[in-house]
């Protein structure tokens, strides 16, 4: 499945098999003073993950999504353009 996502928009994924692969295509170089993260789990910004079909489990993250500030917070650091 591909999918494109248009350049300065936030994306993320929940995989429900047992693996996956995710590459990505970008328009420029990556750097990662250029990265950022918001919470994935942020009401404000009202995604309905499938968590009940995890049968009780709890999501792996990546350190830096775990620890990514909630949409609110991302626009008071600047971080985010409204």
């Amino acid at each position: 499945m591909w999918r494109w996502v248009p350049v300065g928009f936030a994306h993320g994924f929940l995989t429900l098999s047992e693996s996956a692969e995710v590459l990505y295509k970008a328009s420029g170089f990556w750097s990662k003073t250029c990265e950022r993260s918001l919470r994935w789990s942020d009401p404000e910004v009202g995604i309905t993950w499938p968590l009940d079909r995890l049968a009780g489990v709890a999501p792996l993250l990546a350190d830096k999504d775990a620890a990514a500030p909630t949409f609110a917070e991302a626009v008071a650091a600047g971080e985010v353009l409204e």
